[in-house]
């Protein structure tokens, strides 16, 4: 059984997590639920709170979508880098 305790200690002080993430096992919904609920909490630009998510379980989908976002990083790492990191902008 999961401890949604161990959950939420995790995802509320882990803040790089990229190495050790199981890419192969899937996640249950109601650490979906969880995390989304903790993401909500993290603060926002003037207190707007304009969040959106979308969970998407189906791996076709999944791969699409993640084609997509190489294509998008490729593009920007690509751009010509500004005082701060990010792209110059135009």
């Amino acid at each position: 059984m999961l401890d949604l305790a161990i959950v939420d200690h995790l995802l509320t002080t882990t803040r790089s997590v990229r190495k050790r993430l199981d890419l192969e096992r899937p996640v249950e919904p109601e650490v979906i639920e969880r995390c989304l609920e903790i993401a909500t909490q993290a603060p926002s630009g003037s207190d707007r709170q304009r969040w959106h998510f979308v969970v998407i379980t189906d791996p076709a989908l999944r791969q699409g979508l993640a084609e997509l976002y190489r294509r998008s990083f490729q593009t920007y790492f690509a751009a010509p880098q500004g005082p701060h990191g990010g792209p110059t902008p135009p």
